[in-house]
């Protein structure tokens, strides 16, 4: 399996998975989880993420599989303020719709009238990446949360 296959894939499945999913499921052995399952032939996509119901914070692992053995994954996790949440996933969209690969997230910058997104991104290899993004609100001035993101290629 080479990692342009992969990497199509991994567009593909946030697009038709997690951009539009509102259907996650539980996973029993990680009690407080969900997650976004998504398979095509022989390649499938879980992006399994928690919250704290008791404060903002989240983390997740995105992980491809190649005939059911690991290839590729991504970590991530910080924290949003639940007015950043909507506006994130159109950010994230336009990367995973353009079939840019920019750290796995979103652009490098994405507006909506006051909503700032901004990525920094360290590394930007589909083999190894790391980066930072960030929720800003202009009209106050403040942040709205950040996840702090690494990936890497298994294979």
């Amino acid at each position: 399996m080479d990692l342009e296959k992969i990497q199509a894939f991994f567009f593909q499945a946030m697009v038709e998975g997690w951009a539009t999913c509102d259907q996650k499921i539980m996973i029993a052995e990680m009690p407080g989880y969900k997650a976004i399952p998504f398979r095509d032939g022989k390649l499938s996509l879980l992006d399994n993420y928690c919250v704290n119901p008791n404060s903002p914070y989240s983390a997740g692992t995105t992980t491809i599989w190649h005939q059911d053995l690991p290839v590729w994954l991504m970590n991530y996790g910080g924290w949003y303020d639940k007015r950043a949440i909507a506006f994130l996933k159109r950010a994230l969209s336009q990367t995973y719709n353009a079939h840019q690969f920019v750290g796995g997230r979103g652009p490098l910058v994405y507006t909506e009238g006051n909503l700032i997104y901004v990525n920094h991104v360290r590394l930007n290899d589909f083999r190894k990446f790391e980066g930072r993004e960030e929720v800003l609100d202009a009209d106050i001035g403040e942040s709205l949360g950040f996840h702090q993101y690494w990936g890497m290629s298994l294979i």
